[in-house]
């Protein structure tokens, strides 16, 4: 049995069933609960609706689990996490919440050691966020533009590779995966499975998300070539065109032999802020992998396994994998 930690407390990964790898409920920022005006009682309580509406949606769409990728610093609510456990019996679906860090790394994490940023990870994995809350099941981390960023006293490419390395000694310790927001034209799947690897961390437990956002094969197989998960997770629209663009990607690493380490999501959210507060409800946000692609990927070729596996075998063996290295420590 692999133990993996939900909002709900801890499931078997057999239970994970189908599941899109990287979504969110709100996103925003640290702290934007403290705004004045930025999240009321009553904008909490639609908030609450909103995810629990999204999540009944995708339950008929035949979606069991989703993964959300939302770090403290990237305005992630643990009172919407109880409060969407709680309604539990109205959608059904299994949710993982995770510890990590976003795309700007906050100044205080530049002042610690790499030991010291897994710690603050190890302690959402075991004890729970905010103490007392939801145990986190994964790591986020995320390379972006920032990466570029070599040059200073202080350079922020540098602060990125602590917390990646944190991030990988906390992955190690508690026997939880590691998904990865990055900036797939840049090809920064790469540089973070360098630091992996030098970590001693199992490649297979580790997700190289948004990888739809380029068509390089070349570079996506490059990235499977060494073991890890391919997260094709960003899925925004039925456009005709769009779909035969991104859902050609899934199909191309599946007939490639990859199928088992592709997973498929939209990185997408119901509930509100990225910035700003959006007035439309989106229950519908994460319908459009079951029931736009996955139809697209049948009608072209790829086998009810293929889809399985990008569905459920992918991830499953995601944290298969990374509970097979908890408490190893690294040699030398």
């Amino acid at each position: 049995m692999t133990a993996v930690n939900t909002i709900r407390g801890p499931i078997d990964g057999a239970d994970l069933g189908r599941t899109l790898s990287h979504e969110h409920l709100t996103t925003g920022a640290a702290g934007m609960e403290r705004i004045p005006g930025m999240m009321g009682a009553e904008r909490r309580a639609e908030m609450v609706e909103r995810s629990v509406a999204a999540l009944a949606r995708v339950r008929q769409s035949g979606i069991d689990t989703i993964i959300d990728l939302t770090p403290f610093d990237l305005g992630r609510q643990a009172w919407l996490f109880d409060a969407v456990a709680e309604r539990h019996e109205e959608h059904g679906v299994n949710i993982v919440c995770a510890t990590g860090c976003y795309r700007w790394v906050p100044p205080y994490f530049w002042m610690w050691s790499e030991d010291e940023i897994a710690q603050r990870f190890i302690v959402e994995i075991e004890e729970g966020i905010d103490g007392d809350g939801p145990k986190a099941g994964i790591i986020k981390l995320a390379w972006d533009m920032e990466a570029r960023l070599t040059e200073g006293r202080m350079p922020v490419r540098a602060a990125m590779e602590k917390v990646a390395r944190g991030a990988a000694r906390a992955s190690k310790a508690t026997g939880v995966p590691i998904s990865c927001h990055t900036l797939a034209t840049d090809e920064l799947g790469t540089p973070l499975m360098d630091i992996f690897e030098d970590e001693g961390v199992t490649p297979r437990a580790v997700t190289i998300g948004h990888s739809n956002d380029t068509t390089d094969l070349a570079y996506l197989t490059s990235i499977a070539k060494r073991g890890a998960n391919l997260g094709l997770d960003r899925f925004f629209s039925d456009d005709p065109e769009y779909v035969a663009t991104r859902g050609g990607l899934a199909l191309a690493l599946a007939q490639a032999g990859y199928a088992e380490q592709v997973s498929l999501g939209h990185d997408a959210q119901p509930a509100g802020f990225w910035g700003r507060w959006n007035d439309t409800p989106r229950p519908q946000c994460w319908t459009l992998v079951p029931e736009v692609e996955v139809p697209w990927l049948r009608d072209h070729g790829a086998s009810e396994a293929d889809i399985d596996a990008m569905l459920v075998g992918s991830i499953r063996a995601t944290f298969e994998a990374a509970a097979s290295q908890k408490g190893a420590t690294q040699e030398g």
